[in-house]
């Protein structure tokens, strides 16, 4: 989620109607974020003309959902970053970097409860757990998705 502020909204629409732009938006949540490039026809009619996008996704269903897109071949996923806070990533700054792969694995504390376990292009893993779970404590991974590096 973003949070938008209306002294931060573009005095200008140039794009159209029903497009609102903004200067700032705050991330309404210290998680891990994605930034998705991708490339898509400019219309239905014509595949020859393709733009390219840039969008900051706040969940890895959403990531889920333009690659199932990708799949029925609306548009083609260019790549993949995961941006993580520094509690997330060891550090005391926020981090881009190349998403490799997500992996489901289940809580070892709760049966039934599974946590996103991501992979970076340098092999470094995040967990993302609602109980706060250690990586190392993972044991049951399932790859759930790979993403194109480039």
């Amino acid at each position: 989620m973003f949070v938008t502020y209306k002294e931060h909204k573009a005095p200008l629409n140039p794009f159209g109607d029903g497009l609102a732009h903004w200067r700032a938006a705050e991330l309404a949540l210290q998680r891990p974020w994605f930034l998705v490039s991708l490339t898509q026809p400019e219309s239905i009619d014509d595949d020859s003309s393709r733009v390219s996008r840039t969008m900051l996704v706040s969940n890895i269903t959403d990531v889920e959902g333009l690659a199932q897109m990708e799949e029925n071949g609306g548009l083609q996923l260019d790549s993949v970053f995961i941006v993580t806070p520094g509690p997330f990533n060891g550090t005391s700054q926020w981090k881009m970097e190349p998403l490799r792969a997500v992996w489901s694995a289940e809580e070892p504390s709760q049966i039934g409860q599974l946590a996103d376990l991501y992979e970076t292009a340098e092999g470094a893993t995040y967990a993302d757990s609602l109980l706060a779970t250690p990586l190392k404590s993972f044991h049951k991974r399932v790859l759930y998705r790979t993403f194109p590096l480039k």
